[in-house]
């Protein structure tokens, strides 16, 4: 729906501020699991829409835009550009084939989709080929990295690296690269040296750093610490998409 018919937001704060509703979700999840519940039933459905209801707001049953009347299934149908279908999960790992889907190994997959994966130089060119053809990329990765600044707006390594295929791995398997948070790419551009760095944008708000809301990553920490992407099929380049078989 458009922020116009429905804003999220219901509190004095006037800003999404989702600290209790996690909260609320958290333990709530935390109390189906140790009832050894895997799927929500029926009085479960009804309890989480309500808390939705109360942090975010009731969702309206019709709205008005530009003239017309939708309801938010009509707006997302005829409105929106938008396929979900189009968009796949890529990752870039060894213990597994490449160009062959995969389940990923994390707590936050508990839906258990499948991520395709590819080589590195794959998983970078089919993201600046994204970024350079007008699409945008979802990231999804490790914000909790000391070189992560977020508030100075850079993210980086201030050391080189032999073998980032190999570091990747190495860090997945140990738990130094852990996918705790996710972004989205919006550009990129190359500094005065020749060095790659992706223009992000984050979700913590306009006033949280000097960049409002942004940040610059380096080519270096995207490979070690991005996890996996999301961009939408066409955005790969041919031959990598021949591989994969889409």
């Amino acid at each position: 729906m458009p922020e116009s018919a429905y804003s999220g937001i219901v509190n004095s704060e006037g800003i999404h501020n989702h600290n209790d509703l996690d909260t609320v979700v958290r333990r709530f999840v935390d109390k189906l699991l140790g009832q050894g519940k895997t799927k929500p039933d029926s009085a479960d459905l009804i309890y989480i829409n309500k808390q939705f209801d109360k942090y975010l707001g009731k969702i309206p049953a019709s709205f008005m835009y530009k003239g017309k009347t939708y309801t938010p299934r009509s707006f997302a149908l005829q409105e929106l550009d938008f396929n979900p279908d189009d968009y796949v999960e890529i990752t870039s790992y060894t213990h597994h084939p490449f160009y062959k889907p995969f389940v990923l190994e994390d707590k936050y997959n508990w839906t258990f989709d499948e991520y395709y994966n590819v080589p590195l130089d794959d998983f970078v060119a089919i993201t600046d080929n994204a970024l350079q053809n007008n699409d945008t990329v979802g990231w999804d990765g490790d914000a909790d990295d000391p070189y992560f600044d977020y508030y100075s707006g850079i993210a980086y390594y201030p050391y080189s690296i032999a073998d980032y295929q190999k570091l990747r791995q190495d860090d997945y398997e140990d738990h130094s690269t852990l996918l705790n948070h996710m972004m989205h790419i919006v550009g990129v551009e190359e500094d005065k040296n020749g060095r790659k760095w992706y223009y992000i944008k984050n979700s913590w708000g306009r006033m949280t750093n000097h960049l409002g809301g942004f940040l610059f990553m380096r080519d270096d920490y995207f490979k070690i610490r991005t996890v996996a992407i999301i961009v939408n099929k066409k955005a790969i380049p041919a031959g990598i998409r021949a591989k994969m078989g889409l």
